[in-house]
């Protein structure tokens, strides 16, 4: 039983997850479907609390997103000096507490994954050049990874083994042999692909109760708003000869996500997944990953086509078996239902709910969800900053794990098989500037937290939310994602936050011998200071073994790379701006560091503690490649 979290008690809310090794802690209890009541004592808190409300500078909403106006005051800017001297007398102080004799969690190499939209395959990956040194390159730093190919078009994907690329060729249909009374489609604009994940939950027009009724076999593809209809497009096996041999190359496993709008009778029609999977197979491509529609609670208000929870476990298993049939796949993972946003959406947890309950539980390998932050026309600068924003998270994975548990013989995983701050391909200028890192760590440390088990980031290319722009630059969320790579992975500690003002929030885990040599047992925690006053910490719970030698940490601090500040399409690491060598990515070397560390105001960034001696890290280190 969930016990109510007593409102003097909210410092503790961001103490850490409320799963622990898959069991629930004392969480505040959830409604059944309403809201939690964790989230309310902490927004109550923040909002009351001087230190949060002066903290923040507030810009005025941007109005068509005029980057002119986007700019925090002057002292919002982050600090210059990356040292703590006599003079920080003032500067507060906090002590870090790591509770390292247990794991909440632990997360995988492949933790942290990356997409590839449906809009993007559906333009024959335009800028996407497979040969490019620059591209396998970028691509190579953020491996091991799963890559999905997914997203909103991606129910309308076509495979050919010997046919022709199109962009648009066939019409949306329940039924694709019979297309009678079936509106004629529009062809595909540059527009609907760059909007391609803007689609929310909306009122729908008024139209005949009948056509949502539960009889889905006599269903055809009414449009609610004629300009978000589709066309099916054809990927042909010669471009996806070069999808899979690129993956390869870079170190990518692939997640399929199958055309769930092509339908027969009623039922999903697996003809094309058949045919996709049988030339995959005679090809030796290798597929750990499968799911079947994209967000499937909104195809009412996309598509005006309804397939509820209970015809799409029918269809999950339907594709299950399919997958069995082939040896090379029959340990495949299946992922869904790909609900969004639980957090904001009731209707979206009813449609989880009716999922599981109706046996799509034994279906899946794993629960997964998709999750936004914003809605990219009405969010404001100050909403990357802030850390209410940051705990609709929280609440999502609640409202997910509470379901699973109630629906669920057994405990399923969670993971995010798409994600990132706002819809709508994100906010140009902003969602690709260094303001967008805050909600992106903070969304890989709170995850972690819960145990979920992957975090795709959308999109890897060309939109822009995405971690590198159409001519192959670098945002600076990617250099974020390359160094959350590089030093993070294994065990996921507690991190004991009393007292911690709530626009610093900080995670532990144990840190990646991947790529920096550091000795087993170390450990790197890694924080966000979203505040406009500096903060330091003391690390004095680890003490080095070896008395003829300072206690030297590594510092990896991150602040905007030019005058544009939060707003910088640029990015510094200890002070230096990052730039690609030509086609290599920068080495990113660390800054040595004794003392406190100090937090610098409207930063983040990683502490390595390479004399931590963690018990568990070294037990990770030395079995993990076993």
């Amino acid at each position: 039983m969930l016990t109510t979290r007593p409102m003097t008690k909210v410092s503790k809310w961001l103490e850490g997850p409320y799963f622990f090794s898959g069991q629930p802690s004392r969480m505040g209890k959830l409604l059944k479907y309403g809201v939690p009541l964790g989230p309310l004592a902490l927004i109550v808190a923040v909002l009351v609390s001087e230190a949060a409300t002066s903290a923040i500078n507030a810009p005025p909403r941007w109005d068509g997103f005029n980057r002119n106006i986007l700019k925090f005051s002057q002292n919002g800017r982050p600090a210059a000096s990356s040292s703590v001297t006599s003079s920080d007398a003032q500067v507060p102080r906090f002590v870090l507490v790591i509770e390292v004799t247990k794991a909440l969690h632990y997360t995988s190499p492949r933790y942290m994954s990356v997409t590839i939209s449906g809009g993007q395959m559906s333009r024959g990956l335009e800028g996407f050049d497979f040969k490019l040194k620059k591209l396998r390159n970028l691509a190579a730093a953020l491996a091991p990874s799963y890559v999905r190919f997914g997203g909103t078009l991606a129910d309308f994907v076509v495979f050919d083994p010997s046919g022709e690329d199109s962009s648009a060729q066939d019409r949306v249909g329940r039924d694709t042999e019979n297309t009678e009374n079936m509106e004629d489609t529009e062809p595909l604009t540059e527009e609907a692909f760059d909007l391609e994940e803007e689609f929310e939950e909306k009122e729908l027009e008024e139209m005949p109760r009948d056509l949502f009724g539960l009889d889905i076999s006599a269903r055809r593809a009414t449009r609610v708003d004629k300009k978000k209809k589709h066309k099916h497009f054809t990927i042909t096996g010669s471009r996806w000869d070069n999808i899979t041999r690129f993956c390869d190359s870079v170190g990518w496993d692939i997640m399929w996500d199958f055309n769930l709008l092509h339908f027969k009778r009623g039922r999903w029609d697996p003809q094309f997944a058949r045919k996709f999977l049988k030339y995959s197979t005679s090809r030796g491509v290798r597929i750990p990953a499968f799911q079947l529609g994209n967000e499937p609670n909104l195809y009412k208000s996309k598509f005006g086509v309804d397939i509820d929870g209970r015809q799409l476990a029918q269809d999950f298993w339907l594709l299950k078996d399919v997958i069995s049939e082939l040896p090379q796949y029959s340990a495949s993972g299946l992922y869904g239902p790909d609900v969004t946003n639980l957090d904001q959406h009731r209707s979206a947890r009813t449609y989880l709910t009716q999922f599981l309950k109706n046996q799509g539980c034994d279906a899946v390998t794993e629960v997964s969800l998709h999750h936004y932050y914003l809605k990219g026309e009405v969010a404001t600068l100050k909403d990357f900053v802030d850390p209410r924003v940051m705990e609709g998270l929280r609440t999502q994975l609640e409202y997910a794990y509470n379901i699973s548990w109630e629906n669920c013989r057994v405990h399923k995983p969670v993971r995010l098989t798409e994600t990132s701050t706002a819809t709508g391909g994100g906010i140009d200028g902003v969602t690709d500037a260094f303001v967008a890192g805050f909600l992106w760590l903070d969304k890989l440390g709170l995850s972690a937290t819960f145990g979920v088990t992957h975090v795709f980031r959308q999109t890897f290319f060309a939109s822009s939310y995405a971690l590198i722009s159409r001519d192959l630059e670098p945002n600076p969320d990617y250099y974020l994602s390359v160094m959350y790579k590089r030093l993070v992975e294994g065990p996921v500690f507690k991190v004991i936050t009393e007292g911690l003002s709530p626009l610093v929030r900080i995670y532990a885990h144990c840190v990646s011998k991947r790529y920096y040599q550091y000795p087993d047992g170390a450990l790197v925690v890694y924080y966000l200071n979203m505040g406009s006053e500096q903060s330091r910490l003391s690390a004095s719970q680890f003490q080095s073994t070896d008395s003829n030698s300072e206690d030297q940490i590594d510092l990896f601090v991150f602040t905007p790379g030019d005058s544009q500040g939060l707003l910088s399409r640029k990015i510094k690491l200890n002070g230096k701006v990052l730039e690609m060598n030509g086609s290599e990515v920068p080495k990113m070397d660390a800054q040595m560091h004794s003392g406190d560390v100090p937090l610098n105001p409207r930063s983040f960034g990683f502490v390595v503690i390479p004399y931590a001696d963690v018990p568990l890290c070294k037990y990770y280190h030395r079995t993990e490649n076993l």
